[in-house]
């Protein structure tokens, strides 16, 4: 059982602290072949066009995310989008594929700032082995419906999302697999900073 439960984020932590996808996502489905040449080509666009990551201090990235309290609307940064013209955290379920074997749904909580950067806490449901957390660049890939691309410090690709509407998200791809289900993040009314990155460096997503 205990192996059972933890094998998802194991294979989460390898994405992100390794870049190591091998034997974490399952083959998708046929159906969603399609789905997977697109991000492939949403990687390669993002990459395109992005700037190459410099660091910055805990302290700017403090700055950057806020303390959850509201504001007059800034101007729009250089790469941004409409819908996060201010930092904001979605939260919801991602479910298991039918492709992937011993999984467990993961909560995923992120948050993201204007200037490109994104913070993310994983956890397992029901809660056992800790949580993952990561950050990384956002890049927009994709317009009518906005779309984003997550992308982590090692260059790997967490998520493909879509925004419905200023308040919820659709998961189109996480961890190089495609939702079965229909998955959507919904906006939270209080910004979650993810504290455990606090202390972190981390990159600088605009020049």
């Amino acid at each position: 059982m205990k192996q059972r439960i933890t094998r998802p984020l194991a294979c989460i932590s390898a994405l992100l602290l390794a870049g190591v996808l091998v034997g974490c996502a399952q083959s998708p489905v046929h159906e969603n072949a399609g789905r997977n040449s697109t991000l492939t080509d949403a990687q390669e666009k993002a990459q395109g066009h992005r700037d190459h990551p410099k660091h910055m201090g805990a302290s700017q990235l403090a700055i950057a995310f806020g303390d959850n309290r509201q504001s007059a609307a800034p101007a729009l940064p250089v790469g941004g989008v409409r819908e996060l013209y201010e930092a904001r955290t979605f939260l919801g379920t991602i479910p298991c594929s039918s492709t992937q074997a011993n999984c467990a749904p993961i909560r995923f909580t992120v948050t993201f700032s204007p200037n490109g950067m994104w913070r993310m806490r994983a956890t397992e449901t029901p809660p056992s082995s800790g949580s993952a957390v990561a950050q990384g660049c956002w890049h927009q890939i994709g317009s009518d419906p906005t779309r984003i691309l997550l992308q982590t410090t090692q260059d790997t690709t967490l998520a493909d999302l879509s925004f419905i509407h200023d308040q919820q998200l659709r998961v189109n791809v996480f961890n190089y697999v495609s939702p079965t289900l229909e998955t959507h993040l919904s906006r939270q009314q209080d910004i979650d900073g993810i504290d455990e990155l606090q202390n972190q460096t981390g990159p600088s997503c605009r020049s």
